[in-house]
């Protein structure tokens, strides 16, 4: 079972479950032993091309977005997560539980066997399994995000999480991991991963590569979550020593979000599709949080519709708007890194550098004054809608709001209103009803 299967272009694809309940399976359809770096970067660039849709349909669970109701053959794909109910009675959209693991399969491959590969550097070899390193980090920091419960110091070595799957083991039947072990895991792949990857940053036709600037972005995202602000802090702080550029858009409309932009550090992930964007009105809670005058980003991040609807453009239905971590959100997390740490103007410095290149200088000069009366709890509640104006409708909002406050959200759907509680269970997702069908370990 020690083999990586093929089909055309290298594309392994997973199968449904079978009666015997394997957790995953294969489904042979020709097969081809990697033996040398070359094929490995091919099996680690099929796991990269694995489609994933799961932070923009878990957007619709946030308060950035109102539904485009015109589209009504659309608002069913969309409708059970708008409402809180994944595994409600709508044939919509679904997370892609198979394809996580499938990338998972690919990344436990490449480090268990890569070490063993001929005919490249060992420089090659380093990057490669590095990038496999990172590649499962990654993908269990959004499975563990998705479906388990927000990170918590008191609670995180008893809640229920994922599937651990760290083997290329094809009869294992996984029980869930909690939340700390899973986070774990992260840790010790991120640690690994910046210890091997050795290219700095790739071209921008491999930009959606984990390179060491793209490491250090995730570890900073991954200390913000986990509360280890000092290292949030530092991961930040060498994510920018490689790369800080920022598009200033007092001369400038190009988008941050198109893989090719300055802010890139790495275009992986293409979030929304046609029908997840395109049914999407931005909320009027997240359009009133900008200065309209003063604030150029609502003039370039969206547009209006026939009916004067504000509308998304950040983010269109195109292969070219990619962004897994870029430098805005480098910036943000240096200053609530800081701020929690009680740096209030390390804090200010990082968001008065950002907003410096998203505000008219004038009102850029009337928001440094009012920033620097913000101490405590009100500076943190800046950054974090600062935040949601920068980092809207780019897979962030709804986790954002899982691992602060996790406040009310009243959502609206064809004439009737939904509530979800503060602090209420709905805010993990649960795991497909597929994916429990296929291992009622799940249900553990």
């Amino acid at each position: 079972m020690r083999k990586i299967i093929y089909a055309t272009g290298l594309v392994l694809t997973m199968a449904a479950m079978s009666s015997c309940k394997k957790y995953l399976d294969i489904v042979p359809v020709g097969s081809v032993i990697p033996t040398t770096v070359a094929d490995f970067k091919k099996e680690l660039d099929a796991a990269y091309l694995l489609a994933e849709l799961d932070k923009g349909l878990s957007s619709y669970r946030g308060d950035e977005i109102t539904v485009n109701e015109t589209r009504s053959r659309d608002v069913d794909v969309i409708s059970n997560n708008f409402l809180w109910d994944e595994n409600g009675p709508t044939k919509g959209q679904t997370y892609n539980w198979q394809t996580k693991y499938q990338k998972i399969f690919y990344a436990n491959h490449i480090i268990e066997a890569a070490p063993a590969a001929t005919g490249g550097s060992q420089a090659q070899k380093d990057q490669l399994i590095g990038e496999a390193h990172l590649m499962r980090a990654y993908t269990y920091f959004n499975l563990v995000n998705l479906f388990g419960n927000a990170y918590n110091e008191t609670t995180a070595a008893t809640d229920k999480a994922v599937p651990l799957i760290t083997e290329v083991d094809m009869e294992k039947v996984a029980r869930r991991n909690t939340v700390k072990e899973v986070y774990t895991q992260i840790l010790a792949d991120l640690e690994q991963g910046l210890a091997l990857v050795n290219v700095d940053d790739f071209e921008v036709s491999q930009s959606y590569r984990f390179s060491k600037t793209a490491a250090w972005a995730m570890a900073a995202r991954v200390y913000l979550y986990t509360h280890q602000w000092d290292k949030a802090l530092n991961a930040a702080k060498a994510a920018l020593e490689k790369k800080s550029t920022l598009v200033d858009f007092n001369n400038s409309n190009a988008l941050p979000t198109l893989y090719n932009s300055i802010e890139t550090i790495q275009a992986y992930e293409q979030n929304f599709n046609v029908i997840t964007i395109q049914t999407a009105y931005v909320s009027d809670k997240l359009f009133s949080l900008y200065n309209t005058t003063g604030d150029l980003r609502p003039k370039i991040f969206y547009g209006k519709d026939s009916k004067g609807k504000n509308t998304v453009a950040k983010v269109v239905n195109s292969n070219s708007y990619r962004q897994s971590f870029r430098t805005a959100e480098m910036y943000l997390i240096a200053a609530e890194a800081a701020a929690q740490l009680n740096q209030p103007d390390v804090a200010r410095n990082y968001i008065n550098q950002l907003t410096q290149r998203r505000h008219t200088p004038v009102f850029h000069a009337t928001e440094q004054i009012r920033l620097a009366t913000l101490s405590g709890n009100a500076l943190l509640q800046e950054i974090y809608d600062e935040r949601f104006r920068e980092l809207s409708f780019e897979g962030h909002r709804w986790f954002d709001l899982r691992r602060t406050k996790q406040p009310e959200i009243v959502h609206t759907l064809k004439g009737k209103t939904y509530t979800l509680k503060a602090g209420d269970p709905r805010y993990t997702i649960r795991i497909p009803m597929d994916a429990v069908a296929n291992n009622p370990l799940l249900n553990e």
